[in-house]
């Protein structure tokens, strides 16, 4: 018994040296980061006060609010425009 258990452990020992390694699996490549480019944002912009004015349906009042507006439209403007140009930095969307 101790003979056949030697011949046994002997040819495990020749088996397991014979036997084929598994081929390393290559390694993954690394993501590569890609940092968008810094677009341009408008400055918050001074509102003109609407206090102080009697009326503001009248001439001056008017004339104030116009301005308040063409202001707030502005910067509205330029905040889409930053907005496009982070969205014109994205990839390309793939069509099924």
């Amino acid at each position: 018994m101790p003979r056949a258990a030697l011949c046994l452990m002997l040819l495990t020992v020749l088996c397991s040296a014979c036997a084929q390694k598994p081929a390393q699996e290559p390694a993954e490549p690394s993501p590569v980061v890609v940092w968008p480019a810094r677009c341009g944002r408008p400055s918050t912009p001074e509102l003109p006060r609407l206090s102080g004015l009697p009326l503001l349906e009248s001439a001056q009042g008017y004339a104030l609010i116009k301005r308040r507006d063409r202001i707030m439209r502005d910067y509205i403007a330029g905040l889409q425009d930053a907005l496009d140009c982070y969205e014109a930095q994205l990839p390309p969307k793939e069509v099924d």
